[in-house]
C-alpha cells in the first residue's frame, strides 16, 4: 500500500510506456508496428514552441509517433528531434551501466517464434538469455534483441505461469509491453521516489542469483541481484529497478547522458491527478523538476491537460500528465426537473 502522504493528494493513476529518443525512425515504427503489432494511434509534427514546452529543449522540430497495441492502452513515445543530437544514452544496448533505463519487456507463449520474427525484420538477436527461478518457483526463460537507438528489447516466456497474471492481452505473439527497467547504482533513494514521492504500489519485488543472468549482462561473477517492480501488475507498464550486486565504483553511470535529446530510453509517461500536489512533493525532496507545468505542448501523445517532467533520482525523466477531470452537466434552472 502505498504511504498515505503520497495518495492524500495526487496519485499516479496509470503508468502508460516509455519515451524513446530516435534517429532511426522507420526503424522504430517497424519494429512496434511490423514486429510487435502495435498501431500508430498518433503521428504528429512538433513545432519549436511544443518541443520547448514539452522537452524543454530550444530551437528543435520534432516528427512523433505514439504506438500501443490494439486491446490495452500501452505503448511506447517515439520521438525525433530536428536537428538531431548522435550521442546514445547506452551504447551497444547491452552491459551493466547503471542510470538509465535499459530494456522493454513483452510475453510470449512462442519464444521462438518471436524471437524468428524479430531476427526476420532485421534486429540482432544477442542472448538467449537466462533461464530464472524466482523465489517464489516462477520459472521464466528470457532472450535479449538489440532494437535501435541503443534499446534492448526482452522476450519472456513463463515456464510454468499463465500469461495473463501479467498482460492483459494473451492471444497474439507479443503481449503488450509488460515493464521497462533500469538497473541503478543506489537502491533507496529511486525506491523512496517511487513510493514515498509518487505513490506507486509495487507489483513485484524479487531477489535472486543467477550464473546465466549474470553472464547474460556481461558480468564476471554470480551476484545477487536485487529488483522491485512498480505499478498495476497487468495494467501499468510497470516500472523496474535493478541492482545488479556489484560494489561501488565498479560500473558506470549513465545519469548525465540519459535525457534528450540523446538517443535512446528517456523516460516514461505517467497518467497523474492532482499535479500540483505531485510536485510539492517532488520539491519537497529536492528533486528536479526539469520542464515546469504546462498545457502549451498540445501533443495527441501527451493531450490536452497540463504535464511537467520531474527526473528521478537515478537520472530517469517521467512525464506526469495530469488527465483532465470529468465536468459535471451543467444544471439548466429554464429546464424543469421531471
Amino acid at each position: 500500500m502505498a504511504p498515505a502522504t503520497a495518495t492524500a493528494a495526487g496519485r499516479v493513476t496509470a503508468i502508460r510506456g516509455p519515451v524513446i529518443v530516435t534517429t532511426e525512425f522507420a526503424r522504430q515504427r517497424r519494429l512496434f508496428v511490423d514486429v510487435l503489432g502495435h498501431a500508430a494511434v498518433a503521428e504528429e509534427a512538433l513545432s519549436t514552441t511544443q518541443v520547448a514546452a514539452v522537452f524543454g529543449l530550444d530551437g528543435r522540430r520534432a516528427q512523433a509517433a505514439l504506438y500501443e497495441l490494439p486491446g490495452s492502452r500501452i505503448g511506447a513515445w517515439v520521438v525525433e528531434f530536428d536537428p538531431p543530437d548522435p550521442t546514445v544514452i547506452r551504447v551497444g544496448g547491452v552491459g551493466y551501466a547503471c542510470d538509465a533505463m535499459k530494456m522493454i519487456d513483452f510475453f510470449t507463449t512462442d519464444r521462438p517464434a518471436a524471437i524468428a520474427r524479430l531476427k526476420a525484420a532485421g534486429f540482432e538477436f544477442v542472448s538467449e538469455g537466462a533461464d530464472l527461478q524466482l523465489p517464489d518457483g516462477g520459472r521464466f526463460v528470457e532472450a535479449h534483441l538489440r532494437g535501435p537507438d541503443g534499446v534492448m528489447v526482452a522476450v519472456i516466456e513463463p515456464l510454468n505461469r499463465p500469461l495473463q497474471q501479467f498482460v492483459t492481452v494473451t492471444d497474439k505473439l507479443f503481449s503488450e509491453m509488460q515493464s521497462t527497467s533500469a538497473p541503478v547504482s543506489d537502491f533507496e533513494p529511486v525506491r523512496a521516489f517511487y513510493e514515498d514521492v509518487l505513490g506507486v504500489p509495487m507489483g513485484l519485488r524479487y531477489e535472486f542469483e543467477s550464473d546465466s543472468f549474470s553472464k547474460m549482462v556481461g558480468l564476471s561473477q554470480t551476484t545477487r541481484i536485487r529488483a522491485n517492480n512498480y505499478g498495476r501488475v497487468v495494467e501499468d507498464v510497470m516500472l523496474g529497478i535493478i541492482h545488479y550486486g556489484l560494489p561501488a565504483g565498479s560500473f558506470a553511470s549513465l545519469c548525465e547522458r540519459a535525457q534528450p535529446p540523446h538517443r535512446g530510453l528517456v523516460g516514461v509517461r505517467l497518467d497523474v491527478s492532482g499535479l500540483d500536489a505531485l510536485l510539492e512533493r517532488c520539491a519537497a525532496h529536492r528533486l528536479s523538476i526539469r520542464v515546469p507545468p504546462t498545457a502549451a505542448g498540445g501533443t495527441r501523445a501527451l493531450g490536452p491537460g497540463r504535464n511537467a517532467v520531474v527526473v528521478a533520482p537515478h537520472g530517469v525523466w517521467h512525464w506526469l500528465v495530469e488527465t483532465a477531470p470529468a465536468h459535471p452537466p451543467r444544471h439548466d434552472p429554464h429546464v424543469a426537473n421531471e
